[in-house]
């Protein structure tokens, strides 16, 4: 994390690498230095810079900063069309333009507008720009490293007490979100079920975490069948972690969350084609977002018992690969006719749910990347919820809205529970047609979830192909930050 400071002074005292500037479109209203002012207003008249969201105009030696090499202009277009979300991508941009370029002692103006509280606008600038503070580097031969080393939020007066109070949560909301990229973008050569297993065992310990880590073993004794036949056909065996937070006064609520691990999904003997296989190290993110969750909870102080169960499987064709026709019964007695093999993460969730659903949890939510016909129907930047507890699912859409991690209600639609039906089993892991694949997967893990006030996201924005504001290509690290934001409310 880089240095980070919230000022009330006027940006022309920055001095460093680059200072942003958010505009407006149209009339410019900022309260900008003199000097700043006119260098802006000249770009636009001349119709170089026109202010549209996330347009950026980079200006060398701008006169009137103090020791500033450059100064940027970036866009947020109309703004009586503003949100906050859109500030924070405006600044994520920013930060990414920065770092291409190697400047790394960064400033941003926090732009005035009437249509927020000061304070939301400056903690919607740093969080942009801290989120856009990432670069993953591990595997390059020669690592150049292009992060920040100093970020300035300046507000040219504007009190800072409030943003100030919150950039702590913030910082730990971003670095959440940071771990989730580091583990997603993880070759599954490096990070498969045992090693998952190991690191979450140091990060948590590490963080004020209890973890347990169940063996293949403790596995098989314990009913975990599913979850274990999905695993059959790989070298590296399961496992499954047990996260546990509980903060130091007595918890208003309990909170089960629960990931879907899988390290590397071929498809098994249902084998993927290349191309679906190429980004299949992206399909633990579900277990990702619940370790990095705890760990943040912990560091936040939540005042809520949170417990986290990873399952961490690899699926691969081996030969000893469980087959399209096998039975398995699962955790909780049910027998599932395996129709697919590459519908294998409800099959792990079928066993995770069923013990979570013996936890006597206020609420449990599970997180899976689990089916392909989320990101057809949503696209790559939205993530579908489905439940059984309306009022959880509504403040679970209002933390996503808050931080800008687009959720989206399908419903529940019972009737096509029907779809389900085995004539050999209690329920079938897939249906025999494409139609409404995202609700019936649902439908197939509510079977299992009890009667607890659950709700299942079906993850369709862990994974970027292109750099889009804030998000870079590979891991989003989307996930911590709202469920962060909907625990502590």
């Amino acid at each position: 994390m880089p240095k980070i400071e919230i000022s009330a002074q006027s940006c022309k005292d920055f001095t460093g690498d680059a200072l942003v500037i958010p505009i407006f479109s149209g009339r410019e209203r900022h309260r900008l230095p003199l000097a700043v002012s006119k260098v802006a207003r000249q770009v636009m008249d001349e119709g170089d810079f026109k202010a549209d969201f996330l347009e950026i105009a980079p200006l060398h030696h701008p006169n009137g900063v103090k020791d500033c090499r450059w100064m940027l202009l970036v866009g947020l277009g109309d703004e009586e069309k503003i949100t906050l979300n859109k500030i924070r991508k405006a600044a994520g941009a920013a930060t990414r333009f920065c770092l291409k370029k190697g400047w790394k002692a960064i400033g941003f103006l926090a732009p005035s507008t009437s249509n927020f509280e000061h304070d939301e606008v400056q903690e919607s600038v740093l969080e942009g720009a801290l989120l856009g503070d990432y670069d993953f580097s591990t595997y390059r031969s020669k690592p150049d490293v292009k992060r920040a080393e100093r970020i300035e939020v300046f507000t040219n007066g504007d009190d800072t007490r409030k943003a100030r109070r919150r950039q702590a949560v913030i910082e730990i909301g971003v670095a959440a979100n940071h771990l989730v990229r580091d583990l997603v973008n993880t070759p599954a050569a490096d990070l498969y079920p045992e090693a998952f297993a190991a690191k979450a065992k140091a990060l948590a310990a590490g963080n004020g975490v209890a973890v347990d880590v169940l063996s293949p073993e403790e596995l098989e004794r314990d009913g975990f069948r599913a979850l274990l036949a999905v695993g059959k056909g790989s070298s590296r065996a399961p496992r499954v972690v047990k996260l546990e937070y509980t903060p130091a006064e007595k918890p208003k609520k309990h909170i089960v969350l629960v990931g879907k691990g899988l390290c590397f999904d071929s498809g098994g003997l249902s084998i993927k084609d290349a191309a679906n296989m190429e980004t299949m190290k992206c399909d633990m993110a579900g277990a990702a977002i619940v370790l990095a969750t705890l760990i943040a909870c912990s560091k936040a102080g939540i005042p809520a018992k949170v417990t986290g169960i990873c399952g961490l499987v690899e699926n691969m064709p081996g030969c000893s690969a469980y087959k399209p026709g096998d039975i398995l019964r699962s955790r909780s007695g049910k027998t599932i006719e395996v129709l697919n093999t590459d519908a294998e993460g409800r099959l792990v969730l079928a066993d995770l749910l069923h013990w979570a659903s013996e936890m006597g949890a206020d609420h449990v939510i599970d997180l899976a990347t689990l089916t392909g016909a989320c990101t057809v129907a949503l696209g790559d930047g939205v993530s579908a919820v489905l439940g059984t507890d309306q009022r959880l699912i509504e403040r679970m859409l209002d933390a996503g809205a808050r931080v800008g991690e687009h959720l989206w209600q399908l419903p529940l639609v019972e009737e096509y529970r029907e779809n389900l039906k085995s004539t050999t089993a209690d329920i079938k892991n897939i249906t025999s047609n494409r139609q409404a694949g995202v609700i019936t997967a649902a439908l197939f893990l509510k079977e299992f979830a009890g009667g607890a006030s659950w709700a299942h996201v079906d993850l369709s924005s862990v994974w970027a192909t292109a750099e889009k504001d804030y998000r870079t290509p590979g891991g989003t690290g989307e996930g911590p930050r709202w469920l962060l934001e909907w625990i502590a409310g």
